[in-house]
């Protein structure tokens, strides 16, 4: 067949389905029967919130959730201020690159759930909306998950920062979880506790006013630990320094049968642009020069390992991989795995 008798055929054939699509609806409507294809008055918008958010999987024989906070966003205007080094001129193909919708930075907020088989243990526990007004899902997500905040028996905490330790306590009296060790490096807890330090807090007095509150309530239920490497703070979870963002600032590993995986707290609040440009420094470190050097440290270990890693402002779901690209990184989120 040439393709002039394919054209004829194939007008025939579209004339002939036209023909029957039209004496068919003309049938369903003398009957008073809708045609199936007939158009019809799309939905309203669903309104509200979005449930709470969790996600599950295994580690070796740990059962590891990621619960989803909220999110937190900045201007336009304080983008200089977070990231001193950089210039708008390279900024802005970073955020191109993430396909960046939104002015100013954007980062998710969550928090993990280890249930070791001995322990319950939260790593970090997220902010409130009192102080920043998108955050504060922790504890409904936790619920959503299948736990209670009272099954919690101890919370790790990467540093005493608002939006990783308010959870604790919103109102500085109610513990949150209330059968729940508090557990922070020494150097941590004397940083926002002494007044001696206030003057090296970035963020102001109300930075530190917040992290007071979280952990008043908890007194003797704080238990500090030193800030040492491969130190086993519950059994199976072991500490990783990462001083810089906070003089006390770590993260922690989690290992079961020959596997590792490691939570951080604030290695990279912006994954596309920190992970792409890992030796700039940020605005809200105490110590810049250190924080590049632990987030330099991290990243290289990740990449060297390809260990399976989350964080406290990693994109949501919260799991994934570090891969080297060029001198700098790139983030590869661990695909969904539904069985």
């Amino acid at each position: 067949m040439d393709d002039v008798e394919f054209q004829v055929g194939r007008e025939i054939i579209m004339q002939f389905n036209r023909r029957h699509a039209l004496l068919g609806a003309a049938a369903l409507g003398a009957l008073g029967i809708a045609h199936p294809l007939a158009a019809q008055p799309a939905p309203p918008p669903q309104r509200g919130t979005n449930p709470p958010r969790f996600l599950r999987i295994r580690h070796g024989d740990m059962e590891v959730t990621t619960l989803l906070d909220g999110a937190m966003a900045g201007t336009n205007a304080g983008i200089q201020n977070f990231f001193p080094d950089s210039r708008p001129e390279e900024i802005a193909p970073l955020r191109a690159r993430a396909f960046a919708i939104e002015t100013g930075l954007h980062q998710p907020v969550g928090a993990y759930l280890v249930h070791t088989g001995r322990n319950l243990v939260m790593i970090d526990c997220g902010g409130h909306s009192s102080f920043i007004p998108t955050t504060g899902g922790t504890l409904d997500a936790l619920r959503a998950a299948g736990y209670a905040p009272e099954q919690v028996d101890t919370v790790l905490l990467t540093h005493i920062h608002p939006e990783h330790a308010l959870g604790l306590s919103y109102d500085g009296s109610t513990r949150n979880f209330p059968n729940a060790e508090v557990v922070v490096t020494r150097i941590d807890h004397q940083f926002w506790t002494d007044p001696a330090m206030e003057s090296r807090v970035p963020q102001g007095q109300r930075f530190i006013e917040a992290g007071r509150r979280a952990i008043r309530p908890y007194g003797g239920r704080i238990r500090t630990v030193e800030m040492r490497q491969d130190l086993e703070v519950v059994p199976g979870i072991f500490l990783d320094p990462a001083p810089g963002h906070t003089p006390g600032h770590v993260s922690f590993r989690l290992t079961s049968q020959n596997q590792s995986m490691l939570i951080w707290g604030d290695i990279a609040h912006q994954i596309v642009i920190q992970l792409a440009r890992p030796r700039w420094r940020v605005g809200v470190d105490v110590d810049g020069a250190m924080g590049v050097e632990s987030r330099l440290r991290t990243l290289d270990m990740l990449a060297s390992t390809g260990m399976l890693m989350g964080g406290v402002h990693v994109p949501w779901p919260g799991f994934g991989r570090v891969i080297r690209d060029g001198e700098g990184f790139l983030y590869v989120p661990r695909p969904q795995q539904f069985a």
